[in-house]
């Protein structure tokens, strides 16, 4: 048993994410973290009877030999199936329970979205940002550098973008604005509002999620 990637919900995302970006980021960049992360746990003969998540949260039963490499490659693996989980094809509506959450953290949906793109566009270099839940099951956006995933600090990830110039620049080139703009047409805010359910209320968590959480939020 090795750790895999999640399936796509869709073929495309154009126009927002043209489909050769869409193949490179899937069937290179995340694949690539996917294979190396594998490779480094099965050389220190890992027996995958924990989530990825587990691990990531208890990084201490890591051998401190090649623990950066396998650290580096696990939040790449993390970080791309959260990224293309939370996105979509299909138009949807942001779900009142989430929209009333929204509202209580960040005052409005517009704003939300002005506080995300302005945090993304703190990046400097390769990173992520994040819509988290922090101990106190309050919601926070946060970056992070590289590849550290948000469990790295304590902090439970329900919806990224992210913001290596591998995932917009084909399209994009330089302009990041715009392509943080234009992915907010994308997001699926149905399985981030999910995602935060099962971290909050687990009681309340349907069963008919797609099977991404039975690989990787467990």
């Amino acid at each position: 048993m090795e750790y895999k990637r999640i399936t796509l919900d869709y073929k495309s995302l154009d126009p927002y994410i043209d489909d050769r970006t869409l193949d490179l980021h899937y069937n290179a960049h995340y694949r690539n973290y996917t294979d190396k992360l594998n490779k480094y746990l099965n050389n220190i003969n890992y027996d995958y009877k924990d989530s990825p998540i587990y691990l990531a949260k208890h990084i201490d039963i890591l051998p401190m030999e090649n623990r950066d490499e396998i650290l580096f490659n696990l939040g790449g693996y993390l970080n791309h199936s959260l990224y293309f989980y939370n996105l979509t094809n299909k138009k949807k509506d942001i779900p009142i329970e989430l929209l009333n959450l929204i509202n209580k953290y960040f005052t409005s949906y517009d704003n939300f979205k002005k506080e995300f793109i302005d945090m993304a566009l703190q990046v400097k270099g390769s990173g992520y940002t994040f819509l988290v839940i922090d101990k106190n099951n309050n919601l926070r956006i946060i970056n992070t550098s590289n590849q550290d995933t948000p469990y790295y600090y304590g902090f439970t990830p329900i919806m990224t973008i992210d913001v290596w110039e591998h995932s917009y620049y084909l399209k994009y080139n330089n302009k990041r604005k715009d392509y943080l703009e234009d992915i907010f047409n994308i997001i699926d805010y149905d399985k981030v509002y999910n995602l935060y359910l099962s971290n909050t209320s687990p009681s309340l968590w349907s069963q008919s999620l797609h099977k991404y959480f039975f690989i990787i939020y467990k």
